[in-house]
């Protein structure tokens, strides 16, 4: 042996010899309480964070490094709060590849993780100060080369037990992941590894709550200062819960997947995607995507895809839903582009059907901009007599990178057909488009002859989208769209349509504002010129600063606020309204369904409600209201007849009960009251109205949650022309007139309380008569004459005698007899 190399091997037998020596002493003299505290003084010091370590360290150091944590804790940066903990971990490392730059890791383990992570709006993570590299040391001199980078190579990773706390304010994510178990083989550059993971999301942010089951093989790619790249080919994914606005969804992904974090390249291999699930109504079953290949890399401008094949099948109530779309081939390569044109199909089958029909051109263009011309929809439909039919036309572009959507020349033709409506035809003209982060549109149209514009855009880069949308038209008479009612037809007392449930969460879906401008708007029963409506929407409530327009013969202006709420019980609404020189009878008919005032004047009001139906919002309205009109009548009850037929009533003395006759009505001059409105139920105390030969007041309640009237009003008769009752209504001149109005809003009934007349006017005989007695015995006393003697015979009647004789006298008169 030559002596060179046995000198060698003796160097290396020494060397060997006192580092096998080191770590046997380094594995003897362990003090796990002494590296404690070199930890978590290191943690305090050096990132401000508390570490607290009760379960012991252990440590292996030969052939591999091994390091066994358990119950540890570290707080928030700076803070108490708990930012990890974990029950058990453990961490190998060998040895000899660290000689040589390499981070050769047999095994990561770990059991009962918690961890809570945030990244706020402004961009801060709770994690920062632990990925900040260290300040480089001071040294003197030339400046030392950079370290040479690690490669690393882990054998395996096993992690069970694993809770992560998430909010995300950027991404709109918040709540918690749950790993229940993370398994995978070799993890190292060029690897193919077996992955396994089992677990849930319980998410608020996006609304999530589902169980994760992925299998595949794992390959990474390392590169040195480089971005990494994944592929996992063999995919088995599925994801079963609730979430993505999807009840009982049931998805299924299978397939090769890769990405290319240098060039940000994607690919994906024979992918499928299968989907199950309930939203809006609708029930998916087995719906299905299929992609031969797609091939995506920015970098080459360069875009592929071959055999895109969509099949859609649910059910929606009582029918069937199918769609399909088929794109054969898409290849894109800088300015250079080939494929075939677009087909597919969509229908609804039941009681009644509707048929779309899609067809393109060949597609052309370039990578930046992918046109789809001459793109056609052809649509057809019926059911219980209707119809509908018509096609749209449209260029199509598509913006692969950032990812956007345009559509020019749009013009669409629709008829529709209704038995009990005249034929409405829709024209639309205009360009709209899209992307991740807006969209925005112009439009031109009419429905018939009435003319319309229309044009918006929306900011869709935020948690809720937000839309500044306006329109115009010149008149927009809505009847074609509102079947009349059945002739004779009158809704009932409890008809279901108040108790539906009406629910205003969808306030929640947008942010933004709203104007709608039209010269005429017809809405049965409602008729309006001049309209005007401005509204902003934000955080779920809708507030209308402007509602105005020519209405009822006059002019309107109001505001209001629509809420939602966690619960549709707590739901407000809220209105403020000011019309003048209107016609009430029309307003409170349109409004109210209520037929019994008349009048031109000025109605205000100021009300709010709360509420989850129709019923709820009548039960609960509070707030005040006021009216004010000239010329006007209540209609149900002529006054002037009942009045006199006061004789035979009150020979009777017996309340008379009149149920209200719409031909029937009492003119006034002028007639105000005012409302104070709470639970649904409208007190009055004011009531004044005015005419020539009567004066009504009056107290009582509208009960506006169950439709009723009860409300008395006192007629005082103060002339008494020919045209209104003449001679016959002397007698009741000054004396009050007690008339209760009772009964539902379509059938209120008349009680004239004729019992308290009576007593009027025996009161007022017996102050008559009294009065002529007292003018008698004063005329006797300045005249100085006496009276004329008695009868031969017969004794003078005494003074309480004679005023009886004197009433008697005058009811006589009274009463015509």
């Amino acid at each position: 042996m030559p002596l060179w190399l046995r000198r060698s091997l003796i160097t290396l037998a020494v060397l060997a010899a006192v580092l096998v020596a080191a770590l046997a002493w380094l594995a003897a003299s362990f003090d796990a309480n002494r590296y404690k505290g070199l930890l978590i003084d290191w943690m305090r010091e050096n990132k401000a964070r508390t570490l607290v370590i009760d379960g012991p360290i252990g440590l292996a150091v030969f052939p591999r490094i091994e390091v066994r944590l358990s119950k540890v804790r570290l707080s928030e940066h700076r803070r108490s709060d708990e930012f990890m903990a974990l029950e058990e971990a453990t961490l190998a490392v060998q040895v000899m590849p660290l000689l040589r730059q390499q981070l050769v890791i047999d095994r990561v383990a770990a059991r009962g993780v918690r961890v809570v992570y945030t990244h706020d709006a402004q961009g801060r993570r709770n994690i920062d100060d632990l990925l900040a590299p260290a300040p480089p040391a001071a040294k003197e001199g030339a400046a030392s080369a950079p370290p040479k980078a690690l490669t690393f190579d882990i054998s395996a990773v096993e992690l069970k037990d694993l809770q992560a706390t998430v909010k995300d304010v950027p991404l709109g994510l918040a709540g918690r992941f749950t790993v229940q178990e993370l398994s995978t083989g070799r993890l190292a550059d060029g690897a193919e590894s077996p992955l396994r993971f089992v677990g849930q999301a319980a998410l608020t942010e996006p609304a999530l709550n589902a169980s994760v089951d992925l299998s595949g093989q794992l390959k990474l790619s390392l590169p040195s200062g480089a971005p990494a790249s994944v592929a996992l080919s063999k995919l088995q994914l599925a994801l079963r819960g609730d979430g993505f606005k999807v009840k009982q969804l049931d998805a299924r992904v299978s397939g090769a997947l890769a990405y290319d974090g240098a060039s940000g390249a994607l690919r994906a291999d024979d992918l499928e995607l299968q989907v199950s699930g309930e939203r809006l109504g609708m029930t998916l079953k087995d719906t299905k995507l299929e992609l031969g290949t797609l091939r995506f890399e920015p970098a080459q401008r360069a875009l592929q895809l071959d055999k895109l094949d969509l099949k859609l099948a649910g059910r929606s109530a009582n029918n069937a839903v199918n769609a399909t779309l088929v794109w054969p081939r898409l290849e894109v390569k800088g300015d250079a582009l080939e494929g075939s044109a677009l087909k597919g199909s969509a229908s609804v089958k039941g009681a009644q059907s509707l048929q779309l029909e899609f067809e393109s051109q060949a597609p052309s263009g370039s990578f930046e901009r992918i046109r789809v011309p001459g793109v056609k929809i052809a649509v057809k439909g019926s059911g219980d007599g209707r119809s509908v039919s018509g096609e749209a036309r449209a260029d199509l572009t598509l913006a692969p990178q950032p990812l956007a959507v345009a559509l020019d020349a749009l013009n669409l033709r629709l008829a529709f057909t209704d038995p009990a409506l005249a034929p409405v035809n829709l024209a639309l003209q205009g360009q709209a488009k899209a992307s991740a982060k807006d969209a925005s549109w112009r439009l031109d149209g009419a429905i018939n002859e009435q003319k319309f514009s229309a044009s918006g855009k929306a900011d869709l880069d935020r948690p809720v989208p937000r839309v500044q949308a306006e329109a115009r038209f010149a008149a927009l008479d809505l009847t074609r769209f509102v079947t009349p009612p059945a002739a004779g037809a009158k809704p009932a007392a409890d008809a279901p349509a108040g108790k539906a449930p009406i629910d205003l969460g969808g306030l929640k879906a947008l942010d933004g504002t709203f104007s709608l401008r039209a010269t005429s708007l017809v809405y049965p029963p409602y008729r309006v010129a001049d309209a005007a409506f401005d509204a902003t929407l934000a955080a779920g409530t809708l507030r209308v600063s402007q509602l105005s327009g020519r209405a009822w013969s006059g002019r309107f202006t109001a505001q209001a606020t629509a809420q939602a709420a966690a619960q549709p019980s707590e739901q407000r609404i809220a209105l403020k309204l000011d019309a003048s020189d209107v016609n009430v009878a029309q307003l409170l008919t349109d409004v109210a369904q209520f037929k019994k005032l008349e009048g031109t004047g000025r109605v205000t009001a100021d009300i709010t409600t709360r509420g989850a139906s129709i019923d709820a919002f009548k039960q609960q309205l509070g707030g005040k209201a006021a009216l004010q009109l000239h010329d006007g009548a209540v209609r149900g009850i002529n006054l002037a007849k009942v009045l006199r037929q006061w004789r035979s009533a009150v020979t009777l003395n017996k309340d008379a009960v009149q149920a209200a006759s719409a031909e029937e009505k009492t003119d006034f001059s002028e007639i105000t009251a005012s409302f104070d409105i709470k639970d649904g139920v409208a007190r009055s105390n004011d009531l004044s109205a005015k005419s020539p030969f009567v004066r009504v007041g009056g107290e009582g309640l509208v009960d506006i949650g169950r439709g009723r009237v009860d409300y008395l009003a006192r007629a005082t008769v103060t002339g008494t022309s020919e045209g209104q009752g003449g001679a016959d209504l002397e007698a009741l001149k000054g004396v009050t007139v007690p008339v209760q109005l009772v009964g539902p809003f379509e059938a209120v009934d008349y009680k004239v309380q004729w019992s308290a007349v009576s007593a009027e006017l025996l009161k007022g005989a017996a102050k008559k008569a009294l009065s002529d007695r007292a003018k008698g015995a004063l005329g006797g006393l300045l005249g100085g004459g006496a009276a004329a003697p008695a009868a031969s015979g017969a004794s003078a009647p005494t003074p309480k005698e004679q005023i009886k004789e004197k009433a008697a006298e005058q009811l006589k008169k009274l009463f015509g007899r």
